[in-house]
C-alpha cells in the first residue's frame, strides 16, 4: 500500500470500472507508479523497471500505456523545465516549488494553495481546481 492508501486492486478496479482492459502492461506501470510513492517517474524509468520482471514490454508499450492511463484519469503528468515528463497517480494531487536556477523541487501539500482557491472565488466567483502545479521560483541555498 502507499501512501494513498490505495493498493494495486483497488487501481485495476478503477481501471475496470472505467471500461479499460486490465493488461499486464498496464498493470506494471501502475504497480510501478504506486511502488515509486511520492517520487515522479519517467517512462524511461518506468520502462526499465518494468522490464526487470516483464522483458517483453517495451519503451513504445510504456508509452501507450501511460497515455491511456492519463486518458483514464488514473494517472497524472507532472512537467519540470526541461526535464523529462514524469508522471504519478491522479489521486496523488499535490503541487511543486521549482527552483529555476539547481532545479531542486519541493513537493507541497494540496491544501498549500487553499488560501488563493477561496480568494480567487471570493474575488472573482471563479472556482480553482489545480491538481498538480509547478511554482518557479528560487530555493533557499540559491537565494543565499
Amino acid at each position: 500500500m502507499s501512501a494513498t492508501g490505495i493498493t494495486l486492486e483497488d487501481l485495476v478496479a478503477e481501471l475496470r470500472d472505467r471500461g479499460q482492459r486490465a493488461t499486464t502492461a498496464r498493470r506494471a506501470v501502475l504497480a510501478e507508479i504506486l511502488a515509486a510513492g511520492d517520487t515522479h517517474l519517467s517512462a524511461e524509468d518506468l520502462a526499465r523497471r518494468i522490464q526487470r520482471q516483464h522483458p517483453a514490454i517495451h519503451l513504445s508499450t510504456v508509452y501507450r500505456t501511460l497515455d491511456a492511463l492519463t486518458e483514464a484519469g488514473l494517472i497524472a503528468v507532472a512537467r519540470f523545465r526541461d526535464q523529462p515528463v514524469t508522471y504519478h497517480l491522479a489521486v496523488d494531487v499535490h503541487h511543486h516549488a521549482l527552483c529555476t536556477n539547481c532545479g531542486a523541487t519541493i513537493n507541497l501539500p494540496p491544501g498549500a494553495l487553499d488560501p488563493l482557491r477561496r480568494r480567487l472565488r471570493r474575488d472573482h466567483g471563479f472556482r480553482a481546481d489545480p491538481r498538480h502545479l509547478t511554482i518557479p521560483g528560487v530555493c533557499e541555498r540559491c537565494a543565499r
